[in-house]
């Protein structure tokens, strides 16, 4: 009996060591992955980053790029790394960090060579933050939304051309520049119309002035010119009315509005393929 006490206590040693030796085992086998991994250099976790970013698979690169931002915090890879993460994050729709990532980057590296890019990158994040940005805008809320990321992609891209004018990427900036600017002008248009419809002159006519002011050399000054006939017509001023349309024959004598009397601000405008194919 003495004998099978001893023979169990010594078993229960026994694999109490063995125990423990296996978890040390286990903790060695985990600091090697972690060595391993730890072991690549900058430029090996950014040439991962890169393949990724290049076959298109755009989460891995934003992992990967995350990786070596977190192991090199500093340094050339890293530098160019914050570009391409917020390229990757662009590509994913993940707008705000893609965004935020941009304003670091140009914050942190104002000396960078591709401080150009930085700036023409967010414009083209704020461009496409929306998938209605390329359709036909309306006067509801959703359109208000659009307009925002409108606004500040046309800012961006402004800030972009004063900053680079002789940019390899500026002349795609002022293209898209001259869409954005249709695409505000069209939109003041329609609200206009929207104020005639609800029996609101005043609001409609001021509108237009808006419009003419800030947005002369686009499209839906044509259609601010009718809508402003129109709206004095409704508050019995025909002088000014006459006077408003024939500023419009002037200007643009095969308006609709000079035939039927009708204004279309509804039509779709042009989209963004259809002017500047990229």
């Amino acid at each position: 009996m003495l004998y099978t006490k001893k023979f169990n206590r010594l078993t229960r040693i026994l694999v109490l060591i063995v125990s423990i030796t296996l978890l040390q085992s286990c903790g060695k086998k985990d600091d090697v992955r972690e060595v391993e991994v730890t072991k690549q250099t900058a430029l090996e976790m950014y040439l991962e980053a890169k393949r990724a970013l290049d076959a298109g698979v755009w989460t891995a690169a934003e992992n990967k790029y995350k990786d070596l931002r977190s192991h090199y915090p500093f340094g050339h890879y890293t530098e160019q790394g914050y570009l391409e993460l917020a390229f990757a994050q662009y590509k994913l729709f993940k707008m705000e960090q893609a965004i935020s990532t941009v304003d670091r980057f140009i914050k942190n590296y104002p000396a960078h060579k591709n401080l150009d890019y930085a700036y023409y990158l967010k414009g083209l994040i704020y461009f496409n933050s929306e998938r209605g940005l390329m359709q036909r805008i309306n006067p509801s809320e959703s359109a208000d939304r659009n307009q925002e990321n409108i606004r500040n992609a046309f800012s961006a891209f402004k800030n972009f051309v004063e900053r680079y004018p002789d940019s390899d990427y500026a002349p795609d900036a002022r293209q898209r520049m001259v869409y954005l600017k249709n695409q505000l002008a069209a939109y003041e248009a329609q609200v206009a119309a929207y104020y005639l419809r609800r029996g609101a002159p005043i609001a409609t006519i001021n509108r237009c002035k808006f419009v003419l002011q800030a947005y002369q050399n686009t499209p839906a000054a044509a259609d601010a010119l009718a809508l402003m006939a129109a709206a004095y017509e409704k508050l019995d001023e025909p002088a000014l009315a006459e006077e408003t349309k024939s500023i419009l024959v002037a200007n643009y004598p095969d308006h609709e509005y000079l035939s039927t009397g009708e204004v279309n601000t509804q039509t779709q405008v042009l989209s963004w393929q259809e002017i500047w194919p990229f």
